[in-house]
């Protein structure tokens, strides 16, 4: 029979051999097992003949009853070729490779083990070193696990993406996707390019700026810096490169993983709006002409067009701000002031130096005269012309004080429709107390305490109305 010799280690132990010539065979069995997890005695023909283990949780896979039987019966049907493997290995070799098989459990998953199987020169039987796998099964579980996860997770967010993305390109709005520091077009939809005249995958990756007209992209170099920096949306008209048509650009910026980017939106800036078909081809050409500040309105006091000088009066960037929005945002002391204009422009059909105030975005008001007359447009719907004339110092009120009491001598019929009647009552109450103060402080000769008693009043009361009509100093001479 041909005799194999075993492996030999790269070192062993050679300066303890002293150590090891007296020892007991119950330490030699210990320090046999101590190489593994799970360490098997396998005699020539496969067969185990002993079992040593550390941890107590490997008794459940019935380990207790392998010594006797075959070593490819404890493990499962893909495992017995591997068995084989070993066992050749070794007795050819002396030392097998590492091989992983799996021993099957009465419930629950098998135990991967990680066999080398050794024989060592003047002992009868082979030694099975194995190291147990459970934890790095688990692991593995765990990633395996993890994929799926992962895998499920990127076909949602795929199948959003492209639920989204028709939508997206199914849109009526033109919309645009821009990278806030290249200014390059990172996305759009099909009708942004029918808006610019521009197949969509020539577009994407293009510069915005190159789709406008080269007098313009200087003014569109201005918004989207604007609008980046301050993080304030803009508004911009240009001419399109490709087919010259007039366009407005809603600049937009958002953050976007880490940084600034800006969504564009692309309308046209002419109304589709019945009321304005008979009034011009240029939508906003007639209102620019006129030298005063100008809005148009219907009824119900929903703005319709702005001129540019109405827009610099209440501060606004441009007319997308400002029409569809209500006329009482920036006209009026209150919303009386445009119900009674809106009354008298359906009753009378032009209004003159109606007296009211304008407040701007900046928070400040300042008092303005209004004159209104309808249009003819040919629609159903009235529509107003509207224009807007600040008043100087010398057209204010003298009946007017700054404190907002009005003087025994204000004419209030002239405040009728521009005042609230709940105001004008409160200010009349305030003119007649401050009048009936008085007369009681000429009468006591300015003595606070019989004036007080003469009013009705306790001394506190007296000292606190005299502060806010501002008689404090009051000789009581009439």
């Amino acid at each position: 029979m041909e005799q194999h010799t075993s492996r030999v280690a790269y070192r062993t132990f050679e300066k303890t051999l002293s150590a090891f010539e007296d020892l007991r065979p119950d330490v030699s069995l210990v320090l046999a097992s101590l190489g593994a997890d799970l360490t098997l005695l396998i005699d020539t023909s496969g067969n185990v003949i002993d079992v040593a283990y550390f941890d107590q949780a490997i008794e459940r896979f019935g380990v207790e009853d392998w010594p006797g039987r075959s070593l490819a019966d404890t493990v499962t049907r893909e495992s017995v070729d591997k068995v084989r493997n070993l066992i050749d290995e070794c007795v050819k070799m002396g030392a097998s490779r590492s091989h992983q098989v799996n021993h099957p459990a009465a419930r629950g998953a098998d135990l991967p083990i990680e066999y080398v199987l050794r024989r060592v020169d003047g002992f009868p039987h082979m030694i099975a070193y194995g190291t147990d796998l459970r934890k790095f099964a688990e692991v593995q579980q765990q990633l395996i696990q993890a994929q799926f996860e992962l895998e499920r997770e990127y076909r949602r967010v795929r199948d959003s993406e492209a639920r989204y993305r028709v939508i997206y390109q199914k849109m009526d709005s033109a919309l645009l996707v821009v990278d806030g520091e290249t200014r390059r077009i990172i996305d759009g939809n099909a009708a942004a390019g029918r808006m610019l005249g521009v197949n969509l995958s020539k577009l994407v990756g293009d510069t915005l700026i190159s789709q406008a007209e080269r007098e313009h992209r200087e003014r569109l170099a201005e918004a989207l810096a604007e609008s980046r920096a301050l993080g304030q949306s803009r508004s911009v008209t240009i001419s399109c490169a490709a087919n010259g048509e007039l366009i407005e650009l809603q600049i937009s910026p958002y953050r976007e993983s880490g940084k600034i980017n800006q969504l564009v939106s692309v309308s046209s800036p002419t109304s589709n709006d019945p009321a304005f078909a008979s009034l011009s081809g240029d939508k906003w050409g007639w209102t620019e002409a006129v030298p005063e500040a100008q809005l148009v309105i219907d009824a119900k006091g929903a703005v319709y067009s702005v001129n540019g000088r109405f827009l610099d009066m209440i501060h606004v960037l441009g007319r997308n701000h400002a029409v569809g929005r209500n006329v009482n945002t920036w006209l009026g002391a209150s919303s009386v002031d445009m119900q009674v204009l809106s009354n008298r422009l359906r009753d009378e059909g032009e209004v003159r130096q109606f007296l009211t105030v304008v407040r701007d975005e900046m928070g400040s008001s300042r008092p303005v005269r209004l004159s209104a007359t309808r249009i003819e447009t040919g629609g159903e719907e009235a529509l107003y012309s509207v224009i807007v004339t600040e008043q100087g110092a010398r057209e204010m009120p003298s009946a007017v004080q700054g404190n907002g009491i009005h003087g025994a001598t204000s004419d209030f019929s002239e405040l009728i429709g521009r005042v609230p009647l709940k105001e004008l009552i409160r200010e009349s109450a305030d003119v007649i107390e401050k009048l009936c103060i008085e007369a009681a402080l000429t009468q006591t000769e300015n003595n606070r305490a019989a004036a007080a008693d003469l009013l009705g009043l306790s001394r506190q009361s007296l000292y606190l109305k005299l502060k806010r009509y501002g008689l404090e100093d009051f000789n009581g001479r009439a």
